[in-house]
């Protein structure tokens, strides 16, 4: 089992890494296209509404496995900055809806060639064989994370 331990810390000190250095580069290309008032939380946060142009505020929060209040607050925050508008649904005035306004689709458009870019370099590096490994790794990262596998280990 040694060899297995050695390659979970191997992945484990990597995939940490690899999720600081987004972080850190997320903002850092943000700043150099100008986009210094919204955080990359912030952007993601739009990124959905965006997707999602109809969805409650409680849908938009469950997408992003977040609070309620947590998405509340982040909302009010980009409502003050201009970037965000918030009404009732007609038919239900319990239900707030979201929308982008101009100014965050700009935002959003750099966010995704970020995220473009960064993927597609990626793909671009390894041979077919392996960029479908990817994509399969990935999509078992997201089953597995879904799932009560913290209770297991």
């Amino acid at each position: 089992m040694k060899n297995l331990d050695n390659l979970i810390s191997t992945i484990g000190d990597s995939f940490f890494e690899f999720q600081s250095k987004l972080q850190f580069f997320e903002r850092e290309y943000l700043k150099k296209n100008g986009i210094d008032e919204v955080t990359p939380t912030e952007i993601k946060v739009l990124f959905i509404i965006g997707m999602s142009n109809t969805k409650s505020m409680s849908q938009i929060a469950e997408e992003l496995k977040i609070t309620r209040g947590t998405l509340s607050i982040t909302v009010d925050n980009l409502v003050k900055k201009g970037y965000v508008i918030r009404t009732r649904h007609k038919q239900d005035r319990r239900v707030i809806i979201l929308y982008l306004t101009k100014k965050s689709v700009e935002v959003v458009k750099h966010y995704e060639k970020f995220y473009y870019a960064l993927l597609a370099t990626l793909i671009k590096s390894l041979d077919s064989e392996k960029a479908i490994y990817v994509e399969e790794i990935l999509k078992k990262l997201n089953q597995i994370i879904e799932t009560n596998f913290y209770e297991e280990a």
